[in-house]
């Protein structure tokens, strides 16, 4: 029988605390922008040691608890069909031979590669379990729109974004800096994009222009989506008016003969 095969059979039998020392780890979140141009793989690295030159080394890797990819020391490393697409099985991680195809290269990514990936390692005499959110940011086709309307002293303001992934935060600001921030309305279409929109209202207390900026954010990502919108107050201003009084009157008396 197949060496290897009896190994893997032993390990089976035994009770797992009898044979390793489990490890357990967190890697740092991971982002993904989707970019229009072709993207160079994003790889995921297992971090774990192995004892001496033991060539006993199995290493998993799931997402959101499914299976994507497996490597037995000695034997080419595979991925499972349902996922061959988004793995480059040929990516060699270390120069090492019992860490060579250790690491995930994830290609042609979308929103489906955002999740929980879990890496999990059996060598002769540990188990190590690494785990790595991932989150995918599609803002390649979206739009975003600030729209207002005045009435009296009242401006209604219309912040209202499209197509984008993850679901995300929108925040209106105005130039005095102070912050109106509501629960907008989500709608997630069937492909798993998110349309959204935050309405609010402010009040104008004097003539002057006021500017609003609307930012959208999301979850772990720095940069922002924002857009600007100036709203001048209802009305004509007194200055305008009174210029626009005096222009109407010296028309309207000279048309009298009342002015020489």
């Amino acid at each position: 029988m197949n060496p290897l095969l009896i190994v893997i059979l032993a390990i089976g039998l035994f009770p797992k605390d009898a044979l390793c020392h489990p490890v357990k780890k967190r890697a740092e979140d991971k982002i993904i922008v989707l970019q229009n141009d072709e993207m160079e793989p994003t790889i995921l690295d297992c971090d774990y040691e192995v004892e001496g030159n033991s060539t006993f080394v199995i290493v998993k890797w799931y997402r959101n608890n499914d299976s994507l990819y497996q490597w037995i020391f000695g034997s080419p490393p595979s991925a499972i069909p349902k996922f061959s697409n988004e793995i480059d099985i040929t990516y060699e991680s270390s120069t090492e031979p019992n860490k060579q195809y250790s690491s995930l290269a994830l290609i042609n990514p979308s929103i489906n590669t955002t999740g929980n990936y879990k890496c999990v390692v059996q060598t002769s005499s540990n188990s190590y379990t690494i785990l790595q959110r991932v989150q995918v940011i599609d803002i390649r086709n979206y739009t975003l729109e600030l729209s207002h309307k005045t009435i009296h002293n009242e401006t209604q303001l219309n912040c209202t974004v499209t197509n984008v992934y993850p679901k995300p935060t929108i925040t209106i600001i105005s130039n005095d800096q102070d912050v109106v921030k509501r629960e907008p309305n989500l709608y997630e279409d069937e492909d798993g994009y998110f349309d959204g929109s935050a309405i609010v209202a402010t009040y104008d207390s004097d003539d002057d222009p006021d500017a609003y900026q609307c930012v959208v954010s999301f979850d772990g990502y720095d940069k922002n989506l924002t857009t600007v919108a100036t709203s001048a107050s209802a009305g004509i201003s007194h200055v305008d008016f009174n210029l626009w009084l005096f222009c109407f009157l010296y028309y309207f008396l000279s048309k009298l003969k009342v002015l020489i």
